[in-house]
């Protein structure tokens, strides 16, 4: 599937994850990174949390970064190592169950900013490196 902006009912909940949780891109320091969205599906089972079964790509509209965040943190099921087996898998790995993880997948247009690339950070310090790029 393409990338594209979800404003409807269909794709609510991942559009307004982006919109909501990651108001500024991390990359360009945008305040309106319009995100767009996109899917990719991975291993089913995998008790690896980067190869989570299927995973949500947000886009900056602005500098074209890629963030990754995987399904079961969007939709609230991966947070908890008591009640599903990603939450488990993240235990395992040695992540904190309760934080939503997210992954610079590409950094887009900010090439200065390449050594985000694949880096993997909480929501909190996505949010905490794009407040500081946007100064």
């Amino acid at each position: 599937m393409p990338f594209k902006r979800f404003d409807g009912f269909t794709g609510s909940i991942p559009q307004k994850f982006a919109d909501n949780k990651i108001p500024k891109c991390p990359m360009c320091g945008t305040s309106e990174p319009h995100w767009t969205i996109d899917e990719r599906m991975g291993k089913i089972m995998s008790l690896d949390p980067e190869e989570n079964a299927h995973k949500y790509l947000f886009k900056c509209d602005k500098c074209g970064c890629i963030l990754r965040v995987p399904v079961t943190d969007v939709m609230g099921i991966g947070r908890s190592a008591l009640l599903s087996w990603q939450g488990l898998a993240k235990k395992m790995h040695g992540k904190e169950t309760g934080a939503i993880y997210v992954a610079i997948e590409e950094v887009g247009n900010m090439q200065v900013t390449e050594i985000y690339k694949e880096k993997e950070m909480t929501l909190e310090e996505i949010n905490v490196l794009a407040e500081n790029n946007s100064k």
